[in-house]
């Protein structure tokens, strides 16, 4: 459940903080008041697509937190997600005027997926435009699995499986000519970098070697001067040498040149080891242009198929491998084909057993459905609707074998229709709210952006009733214009825009039962508020 909601320097409100309580909420205000603003920052909130002109002008960063009270089920998700579990969880979101955005849970940053993954358990917005859904009917089957709970996993993955080996099937039987053409490039390719023969890290050594016969004269000056100054006659070696053998005379009579004595000598072994080490390398350096032509050569035909096959000897090697497995399936592709048939029949045999299950659970689940959607319009002042979950069998998709269509007929002795082709705007909106009320179990919050529109008089007296009905059990917040849903309210709050010197600012006040009995009179009446009016506010509060 949503406790409260902290909006900061999102469009034109500058600060903004509501205390949420149980039951149902109103939201009411002149049209452009800044009702939508709180949608859309409650969107962010479940890890909507940042649009960086909803930070309020002149200002560097928006901000919108919500503490909400954690579930068991969110719980074991935030578990999931490295989050620790607490008795109430802040969700806060961060966007800068550059378009960036920070989201953080219970103070852990989180990506913007996970974000929105939580925020599914967390509120369930109708907005204005979710009733173009139940006009699609591809959607359909999306509000039948989510009343049916549908377990898609197995079947998914039988239908991924199945639509590999078809596409493996179709590459090999395509046009005769465009597989000989293939073959013949693959082994070009395959036969050009086996022979080279390309080991990683052979370009590094190959250049290492290059730039030692490169400077090999300067190698062979630099190391007969070393050697000279550190073994010849007069040396570095001979004079430590010296230096052990005057100092042995006196090892004994103290520790600490006992010690110096032991470092000297030391010395004097390292450097006969680099001597020796010096000349080996020495030695093994020559000039030799034939092996500098060579190493070129090499390093020429490395660059070369670096360039054409990835960029890197890994990516080379790796290509190879690659178009070598190809290369085999193509020669081999009349008995490839034949294993992936035999593969297909099992696949095909699986899918259609799991298709099955599918059907028979939608079918199962949509009797039910039509029949609490049938009771739940009858409650909103559709009692004569009939409603009818269609389900035809389709080709193989993600979802199944099954297509869902919404069927309706709103007047006795009429045939059922689509939904899409006969519903009106206020129909639409009413079968909308029966569907949310009935689908919406994992959700403890629910929003309303202007449900009740397209309808007035006994109608929207209903859905007022519906939704207090279903505010007995959970959350419901709604934006409405409508005097019947604000007066069916338990916490009536009207947003207003106004000045505060040079800027606009919108802001939310909580209303006493004298300002609602106001309100109403101006939602019923407009700005020329009548006695009348009045006298139908506070009946319509006191019913």
């Amino acid at each position: 459940m949503l406790n409260s909601l902290d909006i900061k320097n999102i469009a034109l409100i500058e600060q903004l903080n509501i205390e949420i309580k149980q039951g149902m909420t109103v939201l009411t205000g002149e049209t452009g008041a800044g009702k939508s603003i709180i949608i859309d920052a409650v969107n962010l909130l479940l890890g909507a697509r940042t649009n960086k002109a909803l930070v309020r002008y002149g200002t560097e960063k928006a901000r919108v937190q919500g503490l909400f009270s954690c579930t068991e089920q969110l719980a074991e998700i935030l578990e999931e997600q490295g989050i620790d579990e607490c008795e109430d969880l802040v969700v806060s979101r961060e966007i800068t005027a550059d378009g960036k955005s920070v989201c953080r849970i219970n103070g852990v940053m989180v990506a913007q997926n996970v974000l929105r993954e939580i925020g599914a358990y967390l509120i369930n917005i109708h907005g204005q435009q979710d009733n173009q859904a139940l006009l699609n009917p591809s959607k359909h089957i999306d509000f039948l699995d989510g009343y049916a709970k549908t377990e898609l996993d197995a079947f998914f993955r039988l239908y991924q499986e199945r639509k590999s080996i078809l596409r493996q099937i179709e590459e090999l039987t395509k046009n005769e000519q465009e597989r000989i053409q293939r073959i013949d490039l693959l082994q070009y390719q395959v036969n050009e970098l086996f022979e080279a023969g390309l080991k990683i890290g052979e370009k590094d050594e190959l250049s290492e070697q290059k730039t030692i016969i490169e400077n090999a004269e300067k190698i062979a000056m630099s190391v007969g001067e070393a050697y000279t100054f550190l073994y010849e006659e007069n040396g570095a070696y001979d004079g430590i040498s010296m230096a052990v053998s005057a100092l042995g005379r006196i090892t004994g009579i103290d520790e600490r040149l006992d010690e110096i004595v032991s470092k000297i000598t030391d010395m004097q072994y390292v450097i006969e080891d680099c001597v020796h080490e010096l000349k080996s390398f020495g030695d093994s350096v020559e000039y030799d242009e034939a092996v500098l032509n060579d190493i070129e050569e090499r390093l020429d035909l490395i660059t070369k198929l670096e360039r054409k096959y990835g960029g890197s000897e890994e990516a080379a090697i790796a290509y190879m491998e690659s178009a070598s497995a190809e290369l085999a399936r193509l020669e081999n592709a009349d008995e490839t084909v034949s294993e992936l048939h035999e593969q297909l029949c099992r696949i095909e045999a699986d899918i259609k057993k799991e298709a099955e299950k599918l059907t028979k659970h939608r079918r199962l689940a949509a009797k039910k459905l039509q029949e609490e959607i049938e009771k739940s319009l009858a409650e909103l002042d559709m009692p004569k609707v009939k409603f009818e979950v269609m389900l035809t069998p389709c080709e193989y998709t993600p979802k199944g074998a099954d297509s869902v269509e919404f069927m309706i007929c709103p007047n006795v002795g009429e045939p059922m229709k689509p939904l899409v082709q006969i519903a009106s705007g206020g129909e639409l909106s009413r079968v909308m709210l029966a569907v949310k009320s009935i689908i919406a179990d994992s959700v403890d919050t629910l929003i309303f952006d202007e449900i009740d529109t397209g309808v007035s008089g006994s109608a929207a007296q209903k859905i007022a009733k519906k939704l207090s009905a279903l505010a007995d059990g959970k959350q419901v917040i709604c934006v409405s214009h409508q005097p019947q849903l604000a007066a069916a309210a338990d916490n009536h709050y009207m947003i207003k825009k106004g000045e505060d010197g040079d800027r606009t600012v919108t802001r939310i006040y909580e209303l006493s039962m004298e300002e609602r009995v106001t309100e109403l009179a101006r939602i019923i009446d407009g700005d020329n508020i009548t006695e009348t009016a009045i006298n139908h506010a506070k009946e319509m509060l006191k019913l």
